[in-house]
């Protein structure tokens, strides 16, 4: 790892926005998670979770739920939680922007299958990502508010769909964790950030494309971080008609993101990389992102993972600097490939610009 000062209690780098440390190197973010223990205010129980499924269950023939499905361990978790805790139907959907690796595929056949699901994908057309990848890439440094954004706007439409043409608002359960997976100050998956940055052409395109529910762009135009937005959230209730029956697993069970995959290599056959972290890997271009990430703040979402790992007790701080060899130091290979995709050189990218706030 670099030679920055680092958080002497986890192993965030002075280089983290927001970051301050105190007389005796403990950072904020440390000192911020040993004040909110023990708060109650917006924990929720397996008893609230059996309540949301056991509303939506059965109400419709064809399925009881629908689960974002990519291939990688969170989302497998969900649909494998789902149909083993409380055997419900479910209906798999899955995003796919072109960049899909070969484990993410392997994954979504062996859980659709064990599982005996349905699978819809959607692949928007390719030009237009690549249109709006160079865009980002060029006016901000990044290219994955992307994917998080019109991948919401997507599942949002196709949700609103299901519900005129099956006659039913089915559940809808991620397994996004804002504990892990959050990333202060620098995260990229404000819907605000998203269309503050799009040109008035691009944000034609975005109207005209067929996956895309005007309604739903429009409602979710304004908001934060729609994967936040669940059921009984203010968010939610601001979306009206518009919101998806929406929650997140991982804030009504234990989610111990090291035993997970375990459990799916065992009893789904589900497997990722060995010589890189366990989260991401579905995506080819998730290397380019962290890379970006590393070259502009010092750090990636491993760091920011195993720093929260290690305040939960679950991770030695000697294990974190052990894991450093899986950060994305250098250039990963497919970044040339991708930079001809979207017509860009390195020159174009836009090295200075922060990224979303907050």
């Amino acid at each position: 790892m670099n030679d920055l000062e680092r958080c002497t209690q986890c192993i965030l780098p002075s280089s983290y926005p927001g970051i301050q440390f105190d007389e005796s190197g403990v950072c904020n973010y440390c000192r911020g998670a040993l004040q909110n223990q023990g708060r109650s205010e917006d924990k929720k129980s397996k008893a609230d979770l059996d309540k949301i499924v056991m509303a939506h269950k059965g109400k419709n023939p064809e399925y009881d739920a629908i689960v974002g499905l990519s291939g990688g361990k969170d989302s497998t978790y969900v649909a494998y939680y789902l149909k083993k805790e409380y055997d419900l139907k479910i209906l798999g959907f899955n995003y796919d922007i072109g960049y899909r690796s070969d484990y993410a595929t392997q994954n979504l056949r062996r859980v659709t299958d064990k599982l005996d699901m349905d699978l819809v994908t959607i692949r928007p057309k390719r030009s237009f990502l690549l249109r709006l990848f160079a865009h980002f890439m060029k006016k901000r440094g990044e290219f994955c508010s992307v994917c998080n954004n019109l991948g919401y706007l997507i599942g949002a439409s196709f949700l609103r769909s299901q519900k005129r043409t099956l006659g039913f608002s089915g559940l809808s359960v991620g397994g996004w964790s804002k504990k892990y997976e959050f990333q202060q100050n620098i995260s990229v998956t404000s819907m605000r950030y998203f269309f503050g940055n799009l040109t008035d052409d691009l944000f034609q395109q975005l109207l005209a494309q067929p996956f895309i529910d005007n309604d739903v762009v429009m409602s979710f135009k304004n908001s934060h971080d729609p994967r936040q937005a669940q059921i009984g959230t203010k968010e939610h209730k601001q979306l009206g008609e518009h919101a998806m029956n929406f929650i997140q697993l991982p804030d009504y069970i234990d989610w111990n993101i090291r035993e997970i995959p375990h459990v799916l290599a065992r009893d789904l056959g589900w497997s990722h990389p060995k010589d890189m972290h366990e989260s991401h890997f579905d995506c080819l271009l998730f290397p380019i992102k962290e890379y970006l990430k590393l070259k502009k703040y010092g750090l990636t979402q491993e760091t920011i993972k195993n720093s929260v790992l290690i305040r939960e007790g679950l991770m030695t701080r000697d294990e974190a600097f052990q894991r450093a060899c899986m950060e994305q130091s250098e250039e990963p290979s497919i970044m040339n490939t991708f930079l001809e995709e979207i017509s860009l050189t390195k020159d174009d990218i836009n090295w200075n610009a922060e990224w979303s706030t907050g």
